[in-house]
């Protein structure tokens, strides 16, 4: 193994950007950060970002770490890029963007693509489409593909490629049309079982997308490229750095946090809030209640499943209510006096789904009960965090119903790891031990994991993350809110939506719903 040196991560993420170099022993070399201007919408659920956001802002970033290493920079053995994931660009035949992007937020659909293929398809993509009619209806609908053929037909018929973020920064820093496996998320033609595009003609046509305008895959801790010249005036990156192939933010979230069998779970408490762990035999539901993606470890899956409008509930809470104080002085005193709240909230309930989740809850709605003339903005507080973890342990239920394995402990991360009242209401709900961490950077951490693995740093994922990945503060159920939760999530959560569905579907013939 290489007696010193580092790796650089690149993590693009929904409201940042961050270049930070590692050690082995997972400790911050240099590192910086760009706060990115935010998506941009000109129709309700729609969200678009500039071609060259993502792309500018992480060379902005890089160069700021190069310059920072200086001499240190020989040091640099390899780098690895993650991401948010489904967010698509359309290249022309010079890689020059068609349109700005259409981001993971984004909630466009393509109707037109659904009455076209039943009035279209014939012989054997018929019969494949009716085979499994209500998967590839949804798929249809839901495609940023179709979205474009049916809406922008010229940028559709022009569209010589279609680029992830990670794709894109790999075609522009190395000059190759490839990608990490596990960036392959959402509406696309890939087939998760074997973590490659599917085999089966059909579906790219079902989805409104050509097989030769997507990437080849690459394999977590392979090398995807190596930097070009061009990539090195951008940059500042060495000539030939390696660029390793990682996976989509969230499953470096799950390495990068630790986890990597399932005896453990992650939690990210961030905008979308998500539970996943890493197992070695691949499941899925057909329901897409939990949904189950490539791992950024070798031959592992990451089952995972999400709230949608997770923490972003808490920023909701505090345009509400922080007024004249401001939101991080209002949280600051928030997390002071929730830890005075008991569980259950003095008798007040959310159930937190402001967006619909369409495998579990069709109809669902944002909901809160129990309101009463004594009840405080700290009470709604305390309430809006045991409802995610409420839906985060069901996500969990249903996961190890599936795979037939339990899960012991949870490592928690994103913003809402830094309340000790989250942690130990998460700790006392899933009735499981609850670990915060030293680094805060964790999709960071789980991309460069993926470089110093292949640089030869450590043997194995496994002694990478021993080495790198530090516990801060483990926190224990306490016996007497454990039996409190149960019962109420038990008897409220679980019946909240059974009991309500008949009131939500009258509702929802007065809103809008937000299909994911």
């Amino acid at each position: 193994m290489p007696s010193k040196g580092y790796v650089l991560a690149v993590d693009v993420g929904t409201q940042s950007v961050r270049a930070i170099v590692f050690d082995p022993m997972g400790r911050h070399v240099v590192s910086a950060r760009k706060i990115s201007a935010p998506y941009y919408s000109r129709q309700s659920g729609w969200a678009e970002v500039p071609a060259d956001q993502f792309w500018q802002d992480s060379c902005e970033v890089i160069r700021e770490v190069i310059e920072l290493l200086g001499d240190e920079l020989s040091e640099l053995k390899a780098m690895a890029v993650t991401a948010n994931r489904d967010n698509i660009l359309p290249l022309d035949e010079q890689d020059k963007p068609l349109r700005d992007w259409i981001t993971w937020v984004d909630t466009r659909r393509a109707p037109k693509a659904m009455e076209a293929l039943k009035k279209e398809l014939k012989g054997v993509d018929r019969a494949i489409y009716l085979a499994d009619y209500a998967f590839f209806s949804m798929v249809a609908y839901r495609s940023k593909f179709n979205w474009i053929k049916y809406h922008e037909p010229e940028v559709y018929h022009r569209a010589k490629r279609y680029v992830s973020i990670t794709g894109h920064l790999n075609l522009k820093l190395c000059g190759v049309f490839r990608d990490a496996r596990g960036m392959q998320v959402g509406y696309v033609p890939y087939q998760a079982k074997r973590q490659d595009w599917y085999k089966i003609k059909s579906v790219f046509r079902f989805m409104g997308v050509r097989r030769e305008q997507l990437p080849d895959l690459v394999a977590p801790g392979e090398v995807i490229g190596n930097v070009t010249e061009e990539g090195h005036l951008l940059t500042g990156l060495p000539v030939g750095l390696p660029v390793i192939a990682s996976a989509g933010d969230k499953q470096c979230e799950t390495l990068g946090s630790g986890v990597f069998d399932p005896s453990q779970a992650t939690i990210s408490y961030g905008t979308m809030a998500t539970l996943g762990t890493t197992i070695f035999r691949h499941i899925e539901d057909k329901k897409l209640k939990f949904y189950t993606f490539a791992s950024c470890i070798p031959d592992a899956w990451n089952p995972e499943h999400s709230i949608y409008r997770g923490y972003w509930l808490v920023t909701w809470f505090c345009q509400q209510y922080a007024k004249e104080s401001g939101m991080p002085e209002f949280l600051k005193q928030m997390n002071e006096e929730v830890k005075e709240v008991p569980p259950g909230a003095n008798g007040l309930f959310v159930f937190p789904f402001w967006t619909i989740h369409p495998g579990l809850y069709p109809h669902g709605k944002g909901m809160i009960a129990g309101w009463m003339d004594h009840h405080r903005e700290v009470d709604l507080y305390r309430a809006i965090l045991e409802s995610i973890a409420y839906a985060l342990k069901e996500g969990l239920e249903l996961i190890e119903q599936k795979s037939k394995m339990n899960v012991k402990k949870l490592t928690v991360v994103g913003g809402g790891s830094q309340s000790d009242a989250a942690m130990q209401l998460t700790a006392d709900i899933f009735n499981l031990p609850a670990v915060r961490l030293e680094d805060k950077e964790i999709s960071a951490m789980g991309a460069a994991i993926n470089a110093m693995v292949w640089a030869g740093f450590h043997p194995s994922f496994e002694a990478a993350v021993k080495a790198m990945v530090q516990e801060e503060k483990t926190f224990w159920p306490d016996p007497q809110n454990v039996a409190v939760y149960e019962h109420l999530y038990r008897d409220v959560y679980k019946k909240a939506y059974k009991s309500n569905e008949g009131l939500f579907k009258t509702l929802g013939e007065f809103s809008e719903d937000t299909l994911l």
